[in-house]
């Protein structure tokens, strides 16, 4: 059955000389792997690996299988055309560590509308702005927990002395178990998540925050994404927004 969606492009990995497996979390049915021909073989209906750019954000139509582990894509068009993300040195390599990042996250991920214009919308976003960049991986994962299921539960009248990072909730007793944050950290959470990618410049924080929130965010996530794998391109962020 043929059909058209949106999708924002997650990962291309060369499966073998003339065709290669893109990885796409669909508007229509969450994260969707495909086997493509690649255009430079030549052949009628290959497909330019341009348009395949991790983050790339694309309309694809495509003949759907349920049975099918591999979906075989039949068009494919740019959907959104990015003004600064492919050219800015610092969006480039941010952009590295999302599309590793979301990759991670979303490889088993099932239709999830709010979720998709969520991700759609902060791209968009970076894409225009020129302030706070340094800050947008810390917002933009943070803001991320809540469409998929593990916001953290900060109680807003009282100042609890502990938050627990395994149930995602402040505590006023210490966890049992070492995945907990407590005294100057715990009192950091509510500007944490304050902060939004339209917000972001207002957030003066230094390198050693910054690095410190990506540390534990990437922990929470590991702790509640299951097969949730080390980033690779974690290094070269940290290096370039030092």
């Amino acid at each position: 059955m043929l059909e058209t969606t949106q999708g924002i492009v997650l990962h291309y990995n060369r499966y073998n000389d003339d065709s290669a497996i893109v990885d796409i979390f669909t508007l229509s049915r969450g994260s969707v792997s495909f086997l493509v021909r690649d255009r430079r073989q030549q052949r009628k209906k290959s497909i330019h690996t341009t348009l395949l750019r991790p983050l790339n954000v694309v309309e694809v139509m495509f003949d759907y299988r349920a049975t099918a582990s591999l979906q075989r894509i039949q068009e494919v068009h740019i959907a959104h055309c990015y003004t600064s993300l492919p050219y800015d040195p610092i969006k480039e390599t941010v952009a590295l560590f999302l599309s590793e990042f979301l990759h991670n996250v979303l490889r088993s991920e099932v239709k999830n509308p709010d979720l998709y214009h969520y991700i759609l919308y902060s791209l968009q976003w970076f894409d225009i702005t020129s302030e706070g960049l340094a800050n947008f991986h810390v917002a933009f994962l943070t803001r991320m927990t809540y469409y998929l299921g593990f916001w953290p539960n900060m109680d807003k009248k009282n100042k609890l002395p502990f938050f627990d990072l395994k149930d995602s909730i402040a505590t006023d007793t210490e966890p049992k178990h070492n995945f907990f944050l407590k005294g100057q950290e715990v009192a950091m959470m509510p500007k944490l998540l304050r902060m939004n990618v339209r917000n972001m410049h207002r957030f003066l924080l230094t390198r050693q925050q910054r690095n410190r929130m990506l540390d534990v965010l990437t922990l929470y996530y590991q702790l509640h994404v299951p097969e949730f794998r080390d980033l690779r391109s974690l290094a070269v962020l940290r290096e370039v927004l030092a």
